[in-house]
């Protein structure tokens, strides 16, 4: 409306039909707009200004007449700041009829606000420019103190109150009186906190520690009985109190390893489906998923590698400037490739190895289910669209099985393009975290050995704590083992184990 004003292409009655309002309304408003083009024309475009609206004047009954007559004569001798209490007892001692406390109260302030009575004079007085400055930086600094102390005294320059201070910084009556009395005997310097004192002996203890840790983080956890390639800040704590058999604290070490440099890194991948069916596929698993029944179970079927066997880079606790390289071209001591099902309601994996990533394997992972599960009623098998998951021979195996046995076996694929959905990629990066990173295997058994005792480990786990997504996550898995569209199961730098220099 305030626009079409301005154009001036419009009248009241055409903008009512227009917005559908009464033309009484935009009659009102067109009214309003007038004026202010009349009387703040530089306001006419601001589209949250209207014209101020004029005090609402009290009647003039007998009582505020008499009011308005008595109230200087009984402020003559007050202190400035006085409060409305002593005064309207006086003015009932004159007016015993007169006003209750409530609304003589809202008449006195009223009053004074508008005829300038001179208030209690603030708690300080004035504080110089410079000073002004420190204390507004100080108002945005991160540190509580500061932001405490700053508020406390441009606080008491504006009010006399105290307790308007400390309920806004929620520090005592005491602390803010102390504040106030610093600024103003002894100014900024006062606020100086005295430097922390370490005693020998406790720097003695730390410089210990840190040594103690270093030497630790340049161990192989696996000399430790770690099924694992590198150090997490938990597993430093708990090898640490069994080696040196002393007491130490999570926060002790990751404060000793940033204080000496140490640093986790760690990258981000996106990614995106181009099917045209998506959202029919993902509704159809997610229907699936919701009204899986007892007799019913749902596999997240993938295959992991080939993993060449080599040193592996991967993330480490290291200093800044400490040299950590992998060797560009090596010669690896064989390959692996692991073929696995990830049973989404106990979190059970079943694993095996294959030469190759073929259709063949594939049949031979979906026996295993068959004869494991023999009896359930119906087993879901979902895995991702590459071309041995979608081929006519499993598809014919698999229609061959139905017709003759149980269970009765339900491909769920997943849209094309969307590894990053299927859950057992985020079991596979937790794998590779925990035993492939990092590692230099002698031989594809010792590569194995880790493996089978890492999916051991976390079945045992899952059997003993039976949860669809518990709080225990081995090797750091990126996300809970379970199906949701929303999240990101793949980690290709976890997958692969970057290269570090």
């Amino acid at each position: 409306m305030r626009r079409q004003f301005i154009r001036g292409d419009e009248t009241s009655y055409r903008i009512a039909k227009k917005l559908n309002i009464s033309t009484v309304t935009s009659w009102r408003y067109m009214t309003e707009f007038k004026l202010i083009k009349a009387t703040y024309p530089e306001k006419l475009k601001d589209m949250n200004f209207f014209m101020p609206a004029e005090p609402k004047q009290h009647r003039r009954t007998r009582l505020y007449v008499q009011f308005l007559g008595l109230i200087p004569r009984l402020l003559a001798n007050e202190k400035p700041g006085v409060k409305a209490k002593p005064v309207w007892k006086k003015y009932r001692e004159i007016c015993p009829q007169g006003y209750t406390y409530l609304p003589f109260t809202e008449l006195f302030y009223k009053w004074i606000k508008e005829n300038g009575y001179p208030e209690k004079p603030t708690i300080i007085p004035s504080i110089p420019e410079a000073d002004l400055k420190v204390l507004k930086k100080w108002k945005h600094s991160a540190e509580r103190r500061k932001w405490q102390i700053s508020t406390t005294l441009l606080m008491a320059l504006e009010t006399s109150r105290y307790k308007n201070i400390t309920d806004k910084t929620e520090a005592t009556f005491e602390t803010t009186k102390k504040w106030i009395n610093v600024y103003q005997t002894k100014g900024f310097s006062g606020f100086d906190l005295p430097k922390h004192k370490i005693f020998p002996t406790v720097i003695k203890r730390m410089n210990s520690r840190a040594e103690k840790v270093i030497k630790l983080l340049h161990e192989p956890p696996a000399e430790h009985g770690l099924n694992r390639t590198s150090w997490t800040i938990t597993a430093l704590t708990e090898t640490y109190e069994k080696v040196y058999a002393e007491k130490i604290s999570w926060m002790q070490i990751s404060y000793t390893l940033k204080h000496n440099g140490y640093r986790f890194k760690k990258s981000r991948d996106m990614f995106t489906s181009q099917d045209p069916k998506f959202r029919e596929k993902i509704n159809k698993l997610q229907r699936v998923l919701r009204g899986l029944g007892k007799d019913e179970k749902f596999f997240s079927i993938d295959e992991y590698g080939p993993v060449g066997v080599k040193i592996k880079g991967g993330t480490m606790l290291k200093k800044e400037n400490e040299p950590y390289h992998i060797p560009d071209k090596q010669k690896h001591k064989g390959v692996v490739i692991c073929t696995a099902a990830l049973e989404l309601a106990t979190n059970q994996v079943i694993h095996f190895y294959s030469t190759k990533k073929n259709t063949f394997e594939t049949i031979k992972l979906v026996e295993v289910l068959i004869s494991r599960y023999s009896d359930q009623k119906r087993i879901y098998l979902c895995w991702d669209n590459v071309s041995w998951h979608r081929s006519k021979i499993l598809l014919n195996f698999i229609e061959e099985h139905n017709k003759e046995a149980k269970p009765l076996v339900v491909p769920m694929p997943l849209p094309s393009c969307t590894q990053f959905l299927n859950v057992i990629e985020s079991v596979f990066a937790g794998l590779a975290r925990a035993v492939i990173h990092n590692s230099n295997y002698a031989n594809i058994e010792e590569c194995k050995a880790a493996i089978d005792r890492h999916f051991l480990e976390r079945n045992e786990h899952f059997k003993n704590h039976p949860k669809r997504a518990g709080n225990k996550i081995w090797g750091k898995e990126p996300v809970a083992p379970r199906f949701c569209e929303t999240q990101k199961c793949r980690n290709r730098r976890a997958m692969r184990g970057a290269d570090q220099k």
